[in-house]
């Protein structure tokens, strides 16, 4: 009997041992789900009209566009800002929706098939290989912001090769960098990725016309 009296009290022990870290873990999750709620993450896509042109015939050629590769500081989603050329840092509740080598990479290739300059264009995951190859890669991505105002920096080379040109010395057409600041309208995150885009789309207009221009002289070059 006295067994039996042992056991029911260590069975009333272990139950109340359970229910008070039951309770407990309970409260101690009601305190934290009722805390104030994280603020929400915004994401950010560069965007403007696909650029027009006005030049005189179409290239009756192919273009490959490769995967864009961005400078280390600068490859991740985070929205960056710099007050000096010292400080680094980002916004905590906005980024950017992708990385800015892949979205920029992305605005140009539709920019380049929007012209309609040249009888095709491919992306980095198509197979076709294209006749003329462009690679390019950030070198600047952030917002400078400095006691006369913010402005969004964007720095890109470019390069242009004829990948079908057997003299390894003529297979470069150019090689050139990209610089654009751009002052922002409204100081806010948004504002950022507006300016950046007006960056960008200002970029991309001179891009094409170089690439158009530099394919053009390499085929008057080959001509006999």
């Amino acid at each position: 009997m006295a067994n039996f009296s042992l056991l029911k009290w260590r069975f009333r022990l272990i139950l109340f041992v359970f229910l008070f870290f039951f309770l407990g873990a309970a409260i101690i999750s009601g305190c934290v789900s009722t805390g104030k709620p994280q603020a929400p993450v915004e994401m950010y896509l560069l965007n403007y009209p696909a650029p027009t042109f006005a030049l005189p015939d179409k290239i009756d050629d192919t273009i490959r566009l490769n995967r864009f590769s961005i400078a280390t500081a600068y490859n991740s989603n985070s929205m960056i800002f710099r007050q000096d050329n010292y400080a680094f840092d980002s916004f905590n509740y906005n980024r950017w929706a992708v990385n800015p080598a892949d979205m920029v990479g992305d605005i140009l290739l539709r920019d380049l098939q929007a012209g309609g300059l040249f009888l095709a264009v491919f992306s980095r995951d198509t197979v076709d290989e294209g006749r003329y190859v462009v690679s390019g890669g950030i070198e600047e991505f952030f917002l400078k912001k400095d006691n006369s105002g913010n402005n969004a920096v964007l720095s890109l080379a470019i390069t242009l090769k004829d990948a079908k040109q057997r003299d390894t010395r003529k297979r470069i057409i150019f090689q050139k960098k990209y610089f654009r600041e751009e002052a922002l309208n409204e100081q806010s995150p948004r504002g950022y990725c507006q300016a950046m885009s007006k960056a960008m789309q200002q970029l991309s207009t001179q891009i094409i016309n170089d690439i158009y221009q530099g394919i053009k002289s390499a085929e008057n070059v080959r001509k006999p």
